[in-house]
């Protein structure tokens, strides 16, 4: 069974993100959300986007990846709301 980890790696890896950056996206990921505050995928792409990534880096499930290996690997703790006007995820 793949795990969260491996499955980012292959996601991101079809989304034209070399293993070799990986590690950056995931450390700029962490500086965007770190100090708190609603975030949803959108925003993390615009940010990231600011920081020299290509458009649209991250998919849903690519940002919610990352969330969760914060969360169980590294002890990061992130809130999710579903929001239902828009159906968007937003995280805190």
């Amino acid at each position: 069974m793949e795990s969260a980890l491996e499955f980012l790696l292959v996601r991101l890896a079809a989304r034209g993100i070399s293993l070799e950056q990986i590690p950056s996206l995931i450390r700029d990921v962490l500086g965007i959300i770190a100090e708190g505050g609603l975030f949803s995928t959108r925003m993390v792409n615009d940010y990231l986007e600011s920081l020299g990534w290509s458009s649209e880096v991250l998919d849903d499930t690519c940002f919610q990846l990352i969330v969760y290996i914060l969360e169980s690997e590294w002890g990061y703790r992130v809130q999710c709301y579903q929001l239902e006007e828009s159906h968007s995820q937003y995280y805190h």
